[in-house]
């Protein structure tokens, strides 16, 4: 959760890190165009999606004494979530995303279960995998474990295609891969999936089905069964974020192919890896106090206010979240997502290992222009106290060679390029350096000639942001002292798809990279365009722990702060201090994940 805190007086212009959307063709504010009409939903899917079909196994299985899940186990009859009968119970939000999704957005009558004539061929347990596999359903002591045949997503769509006539007007809804990687978190299995999700999506395209909704799977360590399984957390985690990955990079190969062959069906893809980080950062948004444990069971309690009802699987409010995804899904335009395009970081510069770092990373495939700039006593404009009075500039690469370096830049033999680039320094004395880099891992170092010292700005700039490759993430690395004597950074987000920004204050493990005096206890706040503190983490477990641990981007040391954003288009600044006035060394980052 992102907290509030009072404003702090540091002057916030002098602001660096920034983030913005590449240009696009998108309108500034995106509006929502309607849904194609769709003649009805048609889905295949596992536990998440299941409105009957293994409560008609396991009563089938057991003779007719056994229906699993109904109010009898505490679920929703048939489905793996309360009810209006459960305990506790809810009547807000009825069923599981895809009913919701069918009777709140889209006035559609919800997908029935196919072995009631239905259309919704999902299994809970299944995977994404062909024919069919045993699954432990309940187990009924003293009478032992009642197992069942689960129909896997691939033998669904087979089912399903022998039986009917594909309708191009349906709404086909394909989801699954999280029992895939429970069972099996591996990087190939990770890619074996996505694999096969793509192809039952290219089966049914082939087959004449033209709108297609493939949703990925939620950060898999977050859900309360393995809480307080570090080790398990993190495997699910990464394999739920390669999953996401390798699934847009499969799809987006497959539809290349059918379009080859004049079949260009509209898939929407729903990034509900994404969306759950979104509400795990600030679950009050979206009407959770618990994003943790379990509400079933809980005599009293509200379900809506949780994001589980078991281990495993969401409550209806849950699933209202993932509908609405949905809908989204199907009626927002897809934006360009954003590009880091300019970084820049106010901090004290001194000497030894108390200069100036900014590191960045070029991604993509391609080489990219960048105008690094070195600022100091153009700083006074700004009324800030004891500028660097001339600094200097050294590029290396990831091997710590020197790529290039300035003092003065308009003694440089680039200062006439440097001036048509339209932003030089405004001063003499100040540096600049532009370099065309190919993708890599690059740091600028900021310094004060002769070993001056004092207050400096280091900025990069995207000379080439309608480029494929881009800033991937940045950071620098500074001394924090007293007063205004701090790390500042900045943000601008500007149109696009908004990326997740994490935004880290590092301390304590720098002693691990030889520096003798860390920041220790390192704090980081988020201001808007306003000034006003819109974000504080002190000591990163705290608040949004589930967030940070979900993105991969968690510190190795306690102490060390974190702030997970979704913000909308405008002015931010990050500001990085010691708590309690403490000083030391400290390193700023900004990741984007896109």
């Amino acid at each position: 959760m992102i907290a509030n805190r009072s404003s702090s007086s540091v002057r916030l212009a002098l602001a660096g890190l920034f983030i913005t959307a590449a240009a696009s063709l998108a309108p500034e504010h995106v509006f929502a165009q309607a849904p194609p009409a769709f003649s009805q939903i048609i889905v295949f899917g596992d536990s998440l999606s299941d409105t009957g079909n293994v409560r008609d196994r396991t009563n089938s299985a057991s003779g007719g004494t056994i229906d699993y899940p109904s109010n009898t186990f505490n679920y929703g009859d048939g489905r793996f979530t309360n009810s209006s009968d459960t305990d506790p119970s809810s009547t807000t939000y009825a069923g599981v995303w895809h009913e919701q999704l069918a009777r709140t957005f889209l006035n559609l009558p919800p997908a029935g279960f196919s072995l009631g004539g239905g259309t919704n061929y999902a299994f809970g347990g299944a995977t994404t995998n062909d024919g069919t596999s045993k699954r432990t359903a309940v187990s009924t002591l003293p009478f032992g474990d009642l197992a069942i045949t689960i129909d896997n997503m691939g033998k669904q769509v087979d089912d399903y295609l022998a039986a009917h006539e594909v309708d191009p007007n349906a709404l086909y809804l394909v989801w699954g891969g999280g029992n895939d990687l429970f069972d099996d978190d591996s990087a190939m299995s990770v890619t074996a999936t996505a694999a096969r999700v793509t192809a039952l999506v290219s089966r049914l395209a082939n087959a004449g089905a033209r709108y297609i909704m493939v949703p990925n799977v939620p950060p898999l360590g977050e859900i309360p069964n393995y809480s307080g399984d570090a080790a398990t957390m993190t495997l699910l985690n990464a394999a739920s974020a390669a999953y996401r990955d390798e699934l847009n990079a499969d799809l987006a190969s497959s539809l290349g192919s059918l379009a080859a062959q004049g079949i260009m069906p509209m898939v929407y893809r729903l990034d509900i890896w994404k969306n759950t980080i979104r509400i795990l950062s600030n679950p009050a948004n979206y009407g959770f106090t618990d994003t943790r444990n379990s509400s079933q069971g809980q005599s009293g309690a509200d379900p809506d206010q949780f994001l589980f009802w078991d281990d495993i699987h969401p409550t209806t409010a849950a699933h209202y979240q993932i509908a609405k995804g949905a809908y989204d899904a199907l009626t927002l335009p897809t934006m360009p997502a954003a590009k880091a395009v300019n970084i820049s970081t106010r901090v004290g510069v001194d000497i030894g290992e108390r200069v100036s770092i900014a590191g960045f990373i070029v991604t993509g495939d391609v080489a990219k222009k960048v105008l690094i700039r070195g600022i100091g006593p153009s700083l006074t404009a700004s009324n800030v106290p004891n500028p660097l009075g001339d600094p200097t500039l050294t590029l290396f690469d990831d091997a710590r060679n020197t790529l290039n370096t300035n003092d003065d830049w308009k003694q440089s033999p680039q200062h006439a390029e440097i001036t048509a680039s339209g932003i030089p320094p405004n001063n003499d004395l100040e540096s600049a350096i532009i370099v065309t880099l190919v993708p890599g891992r690059y740091t600028a170092i900021l310094a004060g000639k002769g070993g001056a010292t004092g207050i400096g700005l280091v900025e990069v700039y995207d000379l080439e942001p309608a480029a494929s490759s881009t800033f991937g993430n940045v950071s620098t690395r500074g001394f924090v002292g007293t007063s205004d004597n701090v790390i500042i950074g900045g943000l601008i987000i500007g149109d696009g798809d908004s990326p997740i920004v994490v935004l880290r204050a590092i301390g304590p493990t720098l002693t691990s990279s030889g520096i003798g005096n860390p920041l220790l206890d390192p704090t980081i706040e988020l201001h808007d365009g306003n000034g006003a503190v819109i974000g504080f983490n002190d000591n990163w477990k705290d608040s949004q722990e589930q967030a940070v641990n979900a993105t991969q981007l968690a510190p190795l040391d306690e102490r060390e702060s974190v702030i997970v954003a979704f913000l909308a288009p405008g002015n931010y600044t990050a500001v990085v201090r010691g708590k309690g006035d403490t000083i030391g060394v400290a390193l700023v980052e900004a990741y984007r994940v896109p």
